[in-house]
């Protein structure tokens, strides 16, 4: 008997000691793993390089278009000399050099330099929307593993009350019912976690493809994560938006772009201005004597290139002016677009707040009833299918806890993605 009591008292202090260490609170979050992610899928992510490439072959458009056009050489012979008074002309060489219009080289220079500026800002906002790729895919993964020791845990502690249930069995205080109950309720949980552990593939890949990895490359996550916060205003964050989030700084460069291409479009349209030189081999007379005979010649030409035909330069001005305003109504409606996702944000976070606050209050509830239920089984065996609801909610509430942290975070992540980092 005395054995028996001892027995009782132990797996008692098991049940108890495993209810605490299944519910208790959240450590201190721990981002090192999410930052090591972040600087791996700046250095790693393809899409990222190929845009830096495309930027760096932009700005090597510059000088090609800041040059004098390429001189003209040509050379001539008379297979009909040209007879003249000092003599038949045999041989011509000519050199030939356009300028355009003052200021049109600096001008296309500044329309290239433009293009990749605009280019730039598209690589800068392609790294925030990889960086929420990242942190998204990284708190999904982090639910999952969470979500899995929990219920790792309180498959522990269903097994202590298993064995308290079997000892009651024996001491004739409780039937076998009790005992299939839990055996039933272990092999929901062991189900819930073989879901769990193939969950895992669909944020491992996502993270793997980011980083431009095996598929197959485990990835390191927090091993807790405390409540987010967020460490900037609303009214700030959307006043910012404006000027200082890439793409919509994209857009505006683009409208640079084709203010640019008007003032081009302008310069070719002016006259442009070319120089020559010509030299022509005269040969010498031979039937009479000259002064200067066979004298060669050299010849300074001077043209102008005079665009008369104006309705191209009319219908490309026309085509930039236009292309400015669609960006310009583009603007707004990324702008509006941003600014609707911020606010759902902070709703999202808003809501993951008073979940956690319902959370915590029925957890501290529900474990308090517990506590008087098991204390309750241990004395008579009553009550046993009460005790096994109420651990189901448990588990449900720290559950949900768990997913309150993670929207938590999941609303910062969306707010910092129109951020500039």
């Amino acid at each position: 008997m005395i054995k028996n009591n001892k027995v009782k008292h132990c797996t008692l202090l098991i049940v108890h000691c495993t209810l605490l260490i299944v519910h208790c609170p959240l450590l201190i979050a721990q981002t090192a793993p999410l930052e090591r992610l972040k600087k791996e899928v700046v250095d790693n992510n393809p899409e990222l390089k190929m845009l830096t490439s495309e930027y760096r072959a932009a700005l090597e458009r510059a000088p090609q278009v800041s040059q004098l056009p390429d001189p003209e050489i040509g050379a001539g012979v008379f297979p009909l000399p040209v007879e003249t008074r000092l003599g038949a002309q045999s041989f011509r060489l000519g050199a030939t050099q356009m300028f355009p219009w003052f200021g049109t080289l600096d001008s296309k220079k500044e329309l290239e330099l433009a293009k990749a500026k605009a280019l730039y800002e598209r690589i800068a906002a392609r790294r925030l929307e990889l960086y929420y790729q990242v942190e998204e895919a990284y708190y999904q993964l982090y639910g999952i593993r969470q979500s899995r020791m929990i219920i790792e845990r309180n498959v522990q502690f269903l097994k202590s009350l298993e064995e308290l249930a079997r000892i009651k069995v024996e001491s004739g205080r409780a039937t076998l019912a009790d005992v299939l109950r839990v055996q039933l309720k272990l092999e929901e949980l062991q189900q819930e976690l073989r879901i769990l552990e193939i969950s895992e593939t669909n944020p491992l890949a996502t993270l793997n493809q980011l980083l431009h990895r095996p598929a197959g490359t485990p990835v390191q996550v927090a091993d807790s994560l405390a409540f987010a916060a967020i460490p900037f205003s609303r009214d700030t964050l959307l006043a910012s938006i404006e000027t200082n989030h890439p793409v919509l700084r994209m857009y505006a460069l683009q409208q640079v772009v084709s203010r640019a291409a008007i003032q081009v479009n302008e310069l070719n349209g002016k006259p442009m201005f070319g120089l020559g030189l010509d030299y022509i081999m005269v040969n010498q007379r031979t039937d009479m004597e000259l002064p200067n005979n066979g004298r060669d010649i050299l010849q300074l030409r001077a043209t102008v290139k005079v665009p008369l035909f104006r309705e191209q330069y009319k219908a490309k001005e026309r085509e930039e002016q236009f292309r400015i305003q669609a960006l310009e109504h583009q603007k707004d409606e990324v702008l509006d677009r941003f600014t609707a996702a911020i606010e759902r944000a902070y709703a999202d976070f808003e809501t993951a707040r008073l979940q956690r606050e319902l959370y915590q209050r029925q957890q501290q509830i529900t474990r308090s009833a517990i506590e008087i239920l098991q204390a309750s089984y241990s004395t008579t065996g009553s009550n046993f299918d009460e005790l096994l609801r109420l651990e189901r909610e448990l588990i449900d509430y720290d559950l949900k806890m768990l997913k309150a942290i993670v929207k938590s975070h999941l609303a910062v992540s969306s707010i910092q993605r129109y951020l500039l980092e």
